[in-house]
């Protein structure tokens, strides 16, 4: 028995120590080599977890010279070839990709690489508010998020928006927002969509707004540093208001966003609107959120925000426009 125990103690040692030496290999340009995990590549940063420090760090797709993994990955190339397998350097500015049922890829050049182990789908979570009591009392709450999928060829998101306010008691604001829509890659930057839009506002007298509709896009960047698009299109226009003549025609749909992450403070500035006209009335509608976030944590920073609604034909007794400031925290995630 007290050998049977000090097999199993050595066997256990041995794998431990297997463990510990097998690790992925990052080859700098500059000469430094990295020993850790690879977690992914993609938007042209290299997410790597060092075995020394122990927390996942950015770094620059440019300054890398080759990379070594103990384990098989999924890579994707730039002319559409997808290989997973263990990745060599087998030279300086080359790798190649050793599969169970291919074997082993000639060598290929590394500016080829499109992205190793992408993210298959992300989101964030907002939360913000106020509370303020004594001579008045007022409360808001402001919820909103977003998930969406992303493969070569095809991009699905979803959002969701809801904010709600009280003063002395009384309901002063309440509104809400979700969103779908599906957009499809024919070229590396130009996709068709599908869209989808519901939107309710208690004191803006609109029981339901609902829109549906096709259209093309063009994505200018999506890096890790900006990502910007712009869309136009014709969506079916729904609107059903408490008091007054519900509109229903068909519209012109536009929308533009873009994100970009300033200096190296990892600072995020974004913007998006989306907005519709319909031509017999001359009617216009108007969605607009920009702001930023200033990282805290790992995937938590602070968010600073506005909200801009607008309605060109608002019914008798309400505004054209409505300005939301939202102050609360961002929580990102990303799983691949």
């Amino acid at each position: 028995m007290y050998l049977n125990s000090l097999r199993v103690l050595a066997a256990l040692m041995l794998a431990l120590l297997s463990h510990a030496v097998s690790a992925d290999e990052v080859r700098m340009k500059n000469g430094d080599h990295l020993t850790g995990e690879i977690v992914r590549m993609e938007n042209e940063l290299l997410i790597f977890r060092s075995a020394y420090v122990g927390e996942a760090l950015g770094i620059a797709w440019l300054e890398v010279d080759c990379i070594n993994t103990e384990r098989a990955l999924p890579a994707e190339f730039k002319d559409s070839e997808f290989l997973i397998g263990r990745i060599s350097c087998p030279e300086s500015g080359n790798i190649q990709i050793e599969g169970e049922l291919l074997g082993k890829s000639v060598p290929i050049p590394m500016e080829q690489l499109l992205s190793v182990n992408p993210s298959t789908y992300s989101g964030f979570f907002n939360l913000g508010g106020s509370l303020n009591s004594g001579n008045s009392d007022t409360q808001t709450l402001n919820v909103a998020t977003r998930f969406k999928v992303r493969t070569r060829k095809h991009r699905f998101t979803v959002d969701a928006k809801y904010n709600h306010g009280e003063a002395n008691g009384q309901t002063t604001a309440r509104n809400s927002s979700g969103s779908l829509k599906y957009d499809f890659f024919a070229r590396e930057k130009v996709y068709s969509y599908a869209q989808s839009l519901t939107e309710q506002d208690t004191f803006a007298n609109l029981n339901l707004r609902n829109t549906e509709g096709l259209g093309m896009g063009y994505q200018f960047k999506d890096t890790r540093q900006l990502s910007l698009f712009t869309e136009a299109g014709l969506s079916y226009f729904n609107e059903d208001v408490k008091l007054g003549e519900d509109k229903r025609n068909v519209a012109g749909r536009w929308a533009m966003g873009f994100d970009w992450v300033a200096g190296s403070k990892r600072i995020k500035v974004f913007h998006r609107q989306e907005g519709y006209y319909i031509a017999h009335n001359r009617s216009v509608t108007l969605r607009t959120e920009q702001g930023i976030r200033i990282p805290l944590l790992d995937r938590l920073s602070a968010n600073v925000e506005m909200d801009y609604r607008y309605n060109k034909l608002p019914e008798v007794g309400k505004k054209k426009s409505d300005l939301s400031m939202i102050i609360g925290l961002t929580y990102q995630y990303a799983y691949w």
